[in-house]
């Protein structure tokens, strides 16, 4: 049965996800049934596409459409409180970039979600790429990792619409941050540090919402394993990758290929999927969110949203850029206790 689905915060300049939106309507997988923005006239631009109603108030789109899924680009209009509302009343939220904008938030979230859920996915999601689930499989050729290397680079929407290169664009560069802390923290777990330099746009208070520009991060682990760390929504194409660096090996891995070598560099394993980009890359994830949110519960179902160790990473990101200290998560956790 097709889910019926929420469309809000998108823009035109997304072609990628409003295409497979139509697709999987096609398909009838979904049944757009609103769409909703921070004005009644950026909805209306989404909502004249799918010719369902806008809104500008949230809380009235889902008592008035009740949707089972939400494809959400969060508008400030998406309080804390809005998305409270729909964990509480099981509704699906496949999120481009992250959902929360500082460890309260997250915190308050993580409480109305199961650690591991169906009803969160957070888009891009490096864990998710055909390599990297096949390495997660292999990861006796590196651990215990001793080094970490990642380069997350994609243009941002004002950019991407100048270039006239508008698919797997991102809002800003938190949403590069989150990708790559995110990876960082299910492999090694919680940084005890980060240090970090942005060049670009900082957001005042404790929101990291809205990091803009390019960023360098180093981050050091209790085993005593170090991170690199370069992103940029100021570089196109859209590019992830990853060098790991264990005991026995090293790992080089991006979304199409991985290649394990061991400590001498002799070559162990290597493979490569075709590259997935643009409206096909948005289906799939969507495909894969749909697919988990229909199943039955079970221990495989759904997602590690990891929201509070996520979060923190990012406020002290933030917070170590303007001290230009490094600066602890494992704080930042207790001081929003």
């Amino acid at each position: 049965m097709a889910l019926r689905c929420a469309i809000i915060g998108l823009d035109p300049i997304q072609k990628d996800w409003i295409e497979a939106l139509r697709a999987l309507t096609v398909e009838g997988l979904i049944v757009p049934v609103a769409a909703g923005h921070r004005s009644l006239a950026a909805a209306r631009d989404i909502a004249d596409l799918f010719k369902v109603p806008a809104f500008d108030d949230l809380r009235h789109l889902l008592l008035q459409t009740t949707p089972q899924m939400i494809l959400l680009d969060r508008p400030p209009n998406a309080t804390l409180e809005f998305l409270i509302a729909c964990a509480q009343q099981k509704i699906g939220i496949f999120s481009l970039g992250p959902p929360v904008h500082a460890v309260t938030e997250a915190r308050s979230l993580s409480a109305r979600l199961e650690p591991r859920t169906a009803l969160l996915y957070i888009w891009p999601r490096l864990a998710g790429t055909p390599a990297y689930k096949h390495c997660a499989q292999a990861d006796e050729f590196v651990k215990p990792i001793r080094f970490m290397v990642a380069q997350f680079y994609a243009f941002n929407h004002a950019l991407a619409k100048a270039s006239g290169a508008a698919e797997d664009s991102i809002r800003s560069l938190s949403v590069l941050a989150w990708d790559a802390l995110r990876t960082l923290i299910d492999l090694v777990g919680l940084p005890q540090t980060v240090y970090a330099s942005v060049r670009g746009t900082v957001g005042s208070g404790e929101s990291f919402g809205d990091i803009s520009g390019n960023a360098a991060l180093t981050l050091r682990f209790p085993d005593d394993s170090t991170a690199s760390v370069t992103l940029s929504d100021h570089i196109g194409p859209w590019q992830r990758e990853l060098l790991l660096v264990g005991q026995r090996g090293t790992l080089r891995l991006n979304e199409c290929s991985y290649r394990f070598a061991d400590a001498q560099g002799k070559l162990i394993d290597e493979g490569t999927t075709p590259p997935c980009v643009g409206t096909q890359r948005a289906l799939e994830e969507l495909r894969e969110f749909l697919n988990h949110l229909g199943q039955e519960p079970s221990p495989h179902r759904g997602w590690e949203h990891y929201l509070e160790a996520v979060a923190a990473t990012m406020e002290a990101l933030m917070v170590s850029h303007r001290t230009g200290q490094a600066e602890s998560p494992e704080r930042f956790l207790g001081l929003r206790r």
